[in-house]
């Protein structure tokens, strides 16, 4: 993806939700979309932007250890990766065949509560349910994405979605910098606020 494309979507996004705007998701994607002349790549990535954003003061006033970190199985280089499935997805054994394995490495620097490999959908679901996090960091296509905001209303968790650079459903790509970034998102005035009030 186009780095200053990303950074002018954020911007459009961040303007109409200062502007105080009732926003309708679908119908403020279809306005940036038209404003910027986004292909359909751009406009999945507008539409989950603007889901993130509206999420985003709960995942960063959540702490590290409350969040989790959903990886999708398709990242694994289907012709070298050995590791195995259980209930709680693919057993990562950190080769550094593909893209895991950093990224679990800097979860577990972060401290996050967990990190999970999983085929999406129900397994997540359980994931959850089971592990209870205030907040989930999930790396997947625009479909999943969708589906995991919409499964989110009305729960006590604060989710965000960083798309594949390449999807599919073999040996997908995800975007290192963009997740960094959103995984180490924090503010660190509230945990201050809350310290001081501790005391």
């Amino acid at each position: 993806m186009a780095d200053g494309l990303t950074k002018r979507i954020r911007a459009s996004i961040s303007k109409l939700i200062d502007s105080g705007a009732h926003l309708d998701v679908s119908k403020t994607t279809e306005m940036i979309a038209k404003k910027l002349g986004l292909s359909e790549r751009m406009i999945n990535y507008t539409h989950i932007e603007i889901r993130n954003t509206l999420n985003e003061f709960g995942f960063k006033s959540t702490p590290y250890n409350e969040r989790i970190l959903f990886l999708p199985h398709c990242l694994k280089n289907s012709e070298k990766c050995t590791a195995k499935y259980n209930e709680e997805g693919l057993q990562c054994r950190d080769c550094g065949a593909c893209q895991a394995s950093e990224l679990k490495k800097i979860a577990k620097e972060l401290g996050y509560n967990a990190v999970f490999i999983t085929p999406g959908g129900s397994m997540v679901e359980k994931l959850i349910e089971k592990h209870k996090p205030k907040a989930v960091l999930g790396v997947c296509c625009y479909e999943e994405a969708n589906l995991a905001f919409d499964k989110f209303k009305g729960k006590n968790i604060a989710p965000q979605a960083i798309l594949l650079l390449k999807d599919g459903c073999r040996n997908t790509l995800a975007n290192i910098e963009e997740i960094k970034e959103k995984m180490r998102t924090i503010d660190e005035k509230i945990f201050e606020t809350k310290s001081e009030k501790a005391n």
